[in-house]
């Protein structure tokens, strides 16, 4: 069979397959010859392929705009040089693709092949030709054009997947930016209401401890007035005892209120300010947890907002109480100063420590107990950081920047 090769349309299913059908191919045969352009049109059709034939150059530019598959040339034409018209074919944008073969019996010496091939023609012949190395020729530079279209079909179908992608790209993008903004606003309105519950909480300690030291706290004292009162009264052996058993109950119990509603929010964090405070609760917390803390404060920590040191004390809270709870540790240390516009708070401990897989949980998956939860939310309040570091022992990590702690005040205020 002769090779040929396909015609027509290639999709990108069709890569790489050598499916040919002559009949389907055109090709211009231009030659002012007849006997010469009749040898060469029966060779090809008798190839399979249709033949369109002209006689000048100027029917050859015409029939070129029918847009045949493959166009045989002649060089000397009557009404123009072969290189003239081949150049014109190949400047026109419609008609470039087309393969020029060109085809001579008279010029045939090197520098007209050079001429004729940097003129644009694709292929250069001299007569006589021998009928097969024509055709074998002409199936060449067929498939040569097929390659050619192929890789433009293929280039054209990588731009149009390319376009698609970067659409899907800024799709995409567009989404991730509007679902990253949606997750912000979710989390600063999950902040926001946070920080409200934080202090709603803590307003709430304040009132309940003012309600224990100014009601029942009150009540009580007058219910040990009373009972004063009636030991200095002549009673039964009996009735003494019991006011005395009763004197030593209200002392327990005023001890105790006292202690709860300091606790709750202690009178020295309003009045003497935060390192005040945390002096007193970490004797407090020594005494009865029978743990050593040892406290060191920035001698020139002054006041700050309120709720930045209502934050800290309830996070040194937690800390201390995570620490008497799971650390199994006889001491431990509270630090705090300032540095850099940023209160920086550490709370340490000599204890078991946290195991790496916990670490792992606390930190990348966020999941920890109440007390490292209500920490993280006493941090994040403030647009802070929260570390924990734990080897020999666990050490917690807070930075706090005091600019926020006035934005945290003014929000609060309004």
């Amino acid at each position: 069979m002769p090779e040929a090769t396909r015609r027509g349309g290639v999709k990108w299913e069709d890569f790489g397959s050598s499916a040919t059908n002559n009949a389907a191919v055109r090709i211009l045969a231009v030659d002012d010859n007849e006997p010469s352009r009749y040898s060469v049109t029966r060779a090809l059709r008798e190839a399979g392929y249709q033949v369109l034939e002209a006689g000048t150059g100027k029917q050859a530019l015409i029939l070129a705009a029918d847009l045949p598959d493959l166009i045989m040339l002649d060089v000397n034409l009557p009404d123009m040089h072969g290189f003239e018209v081949c150049k014109m074919i190949k400047t026109n944008p419609a008609t470039a693709h087309i393969p020029v073969l060109h085809v001579s019996c008279t010029a045939v010496e090197p520098e007209a092949r050079v001429q004729g091939l940097a003129s644009g023609a694709d292929g250069y012949l001299t007569e006589p030709i021998d009928r097969s190395e024509l055709v074998a020729t002409v199936a060449a530079l067929l498939r040569l054009k097929a390659a050619e279209t192929l890789a433009r079909q293929q280039a054209e179908f990588a731009e149009v997947a390319r376009l698609e992608l970067a659409r899907l790209n800024e799709t995409l993008e567009t989404r991730v930016s509007e679902r990253t903004i949606e997750l912000k606003a979710a989390n600063d309105s999950l902040r926001q209401l946070s920080s409200h519950l934080l202090k709603m909480q803590d307003d709430e300690r304040r009132r309940i401890a003012r309600e224990l030291h100014d009601g029942i706290g009150q009540l009580l004292v007058a219910i040990k007035l009373n009972n004063d009162c009636l030991g200095r009264e002549s009673l039964s052996d009996v009735g003494r005892t019991a006011v005395l058993q009763n004197g030593t109950m209200v002392e327990e119990i005023l001890s105790g209120i006292r202690t709860i509603s300091h606790l709750l929010h202690p009178p020295l964090l309003d009045e003497a300010g935060l390192p005040s405070a945390l002096r007193w609760y970490v004797d407090e917390f020594s005494q009865r947890s029978g743990i050593q803390v040892k406290l060191e404060c920035d001698p020139e920590l002054g006041r700050m907002p309120a709720e930045l040191e209502t934050a800290v004390f309830r996070i040194v809270q937690e800390g201390l109480g995570n620490v008497h709870r799971h650390a199994q540790s006889p001491t431990a240390a509270v630090r705090l100063d300032v540095k850099d516009g940023t209160l920086q708070l550490e709370i340490e401990d000599a204890g078991c420590g946290i195991s790496p897989e916990r670490q792992t949980e606390i930190l990348l998956r966020g999941r920890s107990g109440v007390g490292l939860r209500g920490i993280r939310e006493r941090v994040a309040q403030f647009s802070g950081t929260f570390e924990i570091e734990s080897n020999a022992g666990t050490r917690i990590k807070a930075q706090l920047p005091l600019d926020e702690a006035q934005k945290v005040k003014a929000n609060a205020a309004s």
